[in-house]
């Protein structure tokens, strides 16, 4: 379970006719096993098999999991959001405050110590919700985390193709070393962090 103080929330609202809202959280207690399971069990997660109930919900406990969900409203639409809004805001979103339901699209999972080490996976986007910047967003608000970890060494990540490698590299700053089994180091240098990519065959 992540710490008090690894509990966000960020909202933001898309930009097509469709103004649906979406959100991203760390709070495992959003987490719908069944849509994860659901992901798992698909060929979109290529990598991914499917588990049994208790070894998933372990799976997100002992991870720090932003889920993405997007808003079902109600027949009235709702007022215009900023970009983004607080804390409070979107954690009070994320409860039903505006009228509507949460439904999970999509997640970022980071098995970490909270302090000094990390290995993201299981990174998706739900395919009707693909080509919204959706993916980029979700990096950017777990770059929000990580930078906010003075102690962090490392992170690491295994992934395939030339959009994927170019996206991490856009949006947490990775870097591809491409060293035995084709890894790829996310690293900055300084104070930032440090992050591993290891790179799969095309």
């Amino acid at each position: 379970m992540p710490p008090p103080h690894e509990l966000r929330a960020w909202t933001r609202q898309s930009k097509d006719q469709d103004n649906l809202i979406y959100t991203i959280s760390t709070d495992p207690s959003l987490i719908q096993l069944d849509a994860l399971d659901a992901a798992f069990r698909s060929d979109m997660l290529y990598w991914a098999k499917p588990l049994s109930p208790a070894q998933l919900k372990l799976c997100v406990e002992q991870s720090l999991c932003l889920g993405l969900y997007v808003v079902q409203q109600h027949d009235t639409p709702p007022p215009p959001l900023p970009p983004s809004q607080s804390q409070e805001a979107a954690e009070k979103m994320s409860q039903g405050d505006r009228g509507g339901k949460n439904e999970m699209i999509g997640l970022a999972r980071l098995v970490t110590d909270y302090t000094t080490f990390g290995y993201l996976t299981d990174v998706y986007v739900l395919p009707a919700h693909q080509g919204r910047g959706l993916g980029r967003w979700l990096m950017a608000c777990l770059d929000e985390v990580l930078g906010s970890w003075p102690d962090l060494r490392r992170c690491l990540l295994f992934t395939r193709g030339e959009a994927a490698v170019r996206m991490y590299g856009e949006t947490l700053g990775a870097r591809d070393v491409r060293r035995v089994g084709g890894i790829l180091l996310w690293e900055a240098a300084g104070a930032r962090l440090r992050v591993e990519i290891i790179r799969g065959s095309d």
